[in-house]
């Protein structure tokens, strides 16, 4: 068990059976790709967070609001970034298609709408062990 702990939140966009994933300046030192999300900060709470990571990520004028998000599950896991952080995270699913062109920026290099089964693109455990299996059962992803 790790020493410290800390709760972040991911936001998974579906259009098409695809899914929204990014790459941040972060992320890809390992090469790997992410949802929309990040820490949630002290006296914010989880959807509080969501929607500020979501500003932040998409930006160009792009908001949500808490009825846009739903929450879908909630986990511990051991960072990638830190074998001595636990991460507790949890996801949501925002329900607002996104109606603004998404730009790379100085936080996100890259976004890419994933289908199932692209294999040129290194998901984070979170997506891969978390919420491909979820979203393939309820038929979100296909």
């Amino acid at each position: 068990m790790s020493s410290k702990e800390k709760k972040v939140v991911g936001i998974a966009f579906i259009k098409d059976g695809k899914l929204l994933i990014a790459q941040s300046v972060r992320s890809s030192k390992n090469n790997l790709w992410t949802l929309i999300g990040g820490g949630v900060e002290n006296g914010e709470t989880e959807v509080e967070a969501a929607i500020r990571e979501v500003r932040e990520e998409i930006h160009n004028g792009f908001e949500i609001k808490e009825e846009d998000l739903k929450p879908v599950m909630c986990f511990k896991e051991c960072a990638s970034s830190d074998p001595e952080l636990d991460i507790v995270m949890t996801m949501f699913i925002c329900t607002k298609p996104i109606d603004v062109y998404l730009s790379a920026d100085f936080e996100i290099l890259r976004y890419h709408w994933y289908k199932l089964g692209d294999n040129d693109y290194k998901l984070s455990s979170a997506i891969r062990d978390h919420f491909i299996p979820f979203a393939v059962s309820e038929g979100l992803l296909y």
